[in-house]
């Protein structure tokens, strides 16, 4: 029997935190599940401290996208089939054509057809991973649970930690209790993870769980919110053994390790080196970039930019939300954001493609050369500079051909030929060399400013080009 007396009273967790940690869409069963089991969680696998309780908590809201799911549905579009499962994605490598004819099915069939391609006997070498072997086990024993255990060798390990035949009955991991449970004595084995959490190493915490990177972004907002929601948790251990629970016979204690210090304040977790701002925002200015409402440069900060961008899609999508004014207040809307972002990114459109891109008027996408130089100016010094070069290459090309070089190069030849024995004992070999390219005509020379104008008649004219799709695109207001 559990001692659940050692538990300090600062250890536990409310249905409004894990609501505000997970956002409005959390499942109100999953919330009640994991208030109910929290105290045998933090005994199970020592969640004694704020940045143990914290980053667990972050992986269970990124693999339930927000305490929202606890199994792959399969439901997905061609074009998220691609992008989970395609060549360069995944193992199965699933072509564009197969994605295709299995987005086309009924919701029913899709997610057994895809995940019996992708886990089980469509794809061998996940087929002997997971020791999917059964016809349909790829759908059986698909992702599952609060950390998405996938395969039946995953779920017979589960099994065996928590006691659940989910091997028998893969369902029981997805129900709420069980799923749990589950996931808490998943993150307990060997202490790796409470290890990597005392460090606040979510990469590391992440990898454990995920085997890569995948939803690190995500996993840093959900960090964040709990690190801000649990403010009050213990900050120090309390006298709690945590029990490992295994097959092997008597738990193994595992002493829990002083909480490491909090340095990362809310919203400066940068997706990678490169981002400085804050995670959320960042994804946001790429996915409205990618619908061509350009927020100005990528960096996870508010600006006039990425208002402007923001303000453009809400409005023609329809989007009844307040425009916020800073990163605070962009929290705010930011699940509905990009709730919105993702049906644009999957919608199909008239012509049988997937994907919503920003609305232009026909004369904008004709390129109506009134609308382009007005919205990009630039484009007129330009064309100007690529005409000039343009002809001032041609002309120096053809200047060049005109002087020809056929004497000089033949010079060049008969000295070659004549000390071709003698090189290396000749001692003004390099003055004479130089003497032969002084004395080219000028006809090379024309030459080489022909190359160095047709370079610069190329950039200009890409410059017309980008600044050109920018506003038939609509992406230049």
């Amino acid at each position: 029997m559990l001692d659940l007396h050692g538990i300090s009273r600062a250890q536990t967790i409310t249905p409004a935190q894990l609501k505000v940690i997970a956002g409005a869409s959390a499942r109100a069963d999953l919330v009640a599940a994991i208030v109910r089991g929290w105290p045998t969680a933090v005994v199970k696998a020592a969640l004694t401290t704020r940045l143990r309780a914290a980053h667990f908590l972050a992986q269970v809201m990124t693999e339930t996208g927000g305490l929202q799911i606890l199994e792959e549905s399969g439901a997905y579009r061609a074009a998220r089939i691609l992008e989970i499962f395609g060549a360069g994605h995944h193992s199965a490598a699933v072509t564009p054509s197969e994605a295709k004819r299995i987005a086309a099915l009924p919701i029913a069939q899709r997610g057994p057809v895809l995940f019996n391609r992708v886990y089980g006997v469509g794809n061998p070498r996940k087929m002997r991973e997971f020791n999917n072997t059964g016809a349909n086990d790829g759908w059986l024993y698909r992702g599952g649970g609060m950390m998405q255990a996938t395969g039946k060798s995953n779920y017979a390990a589960m099994s065996k930690k928590t006691g659940l035949p989910l091997v028998e009955h893969p369902e029981l991991l997805h129900q709420p209790d069980s799923a749990f449970t589950a996931a808490y004595l998943e993150w307990a084995q060997g202490g790796r993870c409470n290890a990597a959490a005392d460090r606040d190493d979510v990469v590391a915490v992440r990898k454990i769980i995920n085997g890569g990177s995948n939803g690190l972004a995500e996993c840093r907002v959900y960090l964040t919110r709990a690190k801000r929601e649990l403010a009050d948790y213990a900050v120090a251990p309390a006298d709690v053994a945590p029990a490992i629970v295994g097959e092997s016979g008597p738990a193994i204690i595992v002493p829990p390790a002083p909480a490491a210090p909090d340095a990362a304040p809310p919203n400066v977790q940068p997706l990678d080196p490169d981002v400085r701002g804050d995670a959320v925002l960042y994804d946001v200015q790429t996915r409205l970039k990618a619908r061509r409402y350009s927020p100005g440069v990528l960096d996870g900060r508010w600006g006039s930019g990425t208002s402007g961008a923001l303000s453009g899609f809400m409005n023609d999508r329809g989007l009844a939300l307040p425009l916020p004014s800073s990163v605070d207040e962009f929290h705010g809307i930011a699940d509905q954001v990009r709730a919105e972002l993702a049906r644009a990114e999957t919608e199909i459109q008239p012509d049988g493609s997937i994907g919503w891109f920003r609305p232009v008027s026909a004369a904008r996408a004709g390129a109506d050369p009134k609308i382009v130089t007005q919205l990009a100016p630039e484009v007129v010094p330009a064309r100007r500079n690529f005409l000039v070069a343009l002809w001032s290459s041609i002309a120096a090309g053809a200047g060049a051909v005109w002087q020809t070089v056929s004497d000089s190069v033949t010079r060049a030849w008969d000295f070659f030929t004549d000390h071709r024995d003698v090189v290396d004992d000749h001692p003004g070999l390099v003055s004479t060399l130089w003497d032969h390219v002084a004395a080219l005509p000028s006809g090379v020379w024309l030459l080489l400013g022909a190359g160095g104008l047709a370079f610069i008649a190329y950039n200009s004219w890409r410059a017309i080009k980008t600044s050109t799709l920018a506003v038939t695109t609509g992406e230049r207001q």
